[in-house]
């Protein structure tokens, strides 16, 4: 079983995420450079490490109200494929096209709050829901 979890890179690509989002937002807090994110199409990773960015640069993104409204800004309103991305669309044109961007994203939020429990004011049960 763990060997299947290490063939898909999925913890290394966690891992990359987390250090991307703390890359940014250092480069914000502490050196007060711009910063401009975006991956090779801007969809996925994009929205990525943005949002986890914005968790550890801003506390009302660790509130409840702020983390919904972080959901909505910067996955809704920014287009995020989640038909695509999920392959909840009745007809999937293309299989690769799918993509657990989103959980991946959920999943670095759980890390956050493992490691930083009073960072975030919500629990893995707000995350689960």
């Amino acid at each position: 079983w763990l060997s299947a979890l290490e063939s898909t890179k999925g913890l290394q690509h966690l891992s990359v995420m987390l250090k991307a989002a703390v890359l940014v937002s250092s480069a914000v807090d502490r050196e007060g450079r711009p910063v401009l994110i975006h991956c090779s199409d801007g969809w996925d990773r994009t929205p990525q490490v943005v949002a986890l960015a914005k968790i550890l640069l801003d506390p009302f993104h660790g509130t409840m109200e702020g983390f919904q409204v972080l959901v909505e800004s910067d996955w809704l309103d920014f287009g995020h494929k989640f038909g695509d991305r999920c392959g909840h669309q009745e007809k999937v044109e293309d299989q690769n096209e799918q993509c657990p961007v989103f959980l991946q994203w959920l999943d670095a939020v759980h890390q956050l709050l493992k490691q930083f429990p009073c960072l975030l004011e919500f629990n893995e049960a707000f995350l689960v829901r």
